[in-house]
């Protein structure tokens, strides 16, 4: 009884699985720049997606101040080729332009973001759209 409880668990597991990576764009570019300065906060950014026929997107990004900011890492998926990610450490926005022969942009990019900043970011309360913002032990 039991283990025909826990295979079709398993199973189900398995197939949700899949089909999550069957719409999950397979092509990624992922992007990380980082200092070693000590961080003081982590800012988790909500999921960005780019809608369908969309070439390129600006992502805010809050953790601003060269010095202050520790680590900036991004993961941008698409269906058709691997998109181009363009930022630097301190700048105020990421650059994502999605690449596609055919030029209809088909499907959502997912773009997910994290920073690790080393000062008080409370001007982020303002944004409507703002990252989880995580102290750190140092």
């Amino acid at each position: 009884m039991y283990t025909v409880l826990l295979l079709l668990i398993l199973t189900s597991f398995v197939d949700i699985e899949a089909k999550l990576k069957k719409n999950y764009p397979p092509h990624c570019t992922q992007v990380t720049k980082d200092t070693d300065y000590v961080s003081r906060f982590k800012l988790d950014y909500p999921v960005v997606y780019i809608h369908p026929g969309v070439r390129e997107s600006y992502q805010p990004m809050y953790c601003l101040s060269p010095p202050s900011v520790n680590k900036a890492v991004t993961v941008v998926c698409d269906w058709a080729a691997p998109p181009q990610v363009q930022f630097t450490l301190g700048d105020d926005y990421m650059h994502v332009m999605r690449q596609d022969p055919t030029g209809r942009y088909q499907g959502n990019a997912i773009i997910t973001t994290y920073q690790l900043c080393g000062h008080n970011i409370s001007h982020v309360d303002t944004f409507e759209n703002k990252p989880a913002i995580t102290p750190r032990m140092t």
